[in-house]
Parts: structure tokens; C-alpha cells; sequence
């Protein structure tokens, strides 16, 4: 994707980037994602909640903290042996 932005702000971005030791991307994702964030609160609650009622609607068990890390866990060590794999 391709912005225009104004020279002033994009002044502005630079330098604050370089204060912050990042490159503008960087800055620019940030502060997008801080502007989302804050523009719409509770989404991601909501995306939870959201997601458990769908479950709960097709009899789906939720998965236990533990059962979650495990599960987390197995498919971090999978990807990593692909990952080398490949190499």
C-alpha cells in the first residue's frame, strides 16, 4: 500500500523516528495500531466473547489454560522443525 502524506507530518515522522531509534514504518504502524486500538475499545473482549459463544452455539469445549500453552507449545516446536527442515 502507498499514502501521500503531508510534508510537514511526514517531516515530523522522520524526526520523531530517529528520536525513537525506528525506521518511519515502524513509527507509522505503531501509531496506527495505537489509533485503532483506541478507536474501537473493547475489541478485542469482544472478539474473545465472540468467539466463545460460537463455540458454546456448536458444542464446542473451550480449551483450559494448560490444554491452551499445550497446544501453543506443540505447534511453536512443529513450525520450528519445518522451519529447519527447509534449511
Amino acid at each position: 500500500m502507498q499514502a501521500e502524506i503531508d510534508e510537514r507530518l511526514l517531516q515530523e515522522i522522520r524526526k520523531l523516528a530517529e528520536e525513537q531509534g525506528c525506521n518511519e514504518r515502524e513509527l507509522l504502524d505503531e501509531a496506527i495500531g495505537s489509533y485503532l486500538a483506541e478507536r474501537k475499545p473493547g475489541s478485542l473482549k469482544e472478539l474473545f466473547e465472540g468467539a466463545d459463544r460460537w463455540q458454546r452455539e456448536r458444542g464446542i469445549e473451550t480449551l483450559s489454560d494448560e490444554e491452551s500453552l499445550q497446544l501453543a507449545d506443540e505447534e511453536l516446536r512443529a513450525a520450528r522443525r519445518e522451519r529447519k527442515a527447509r534449511r
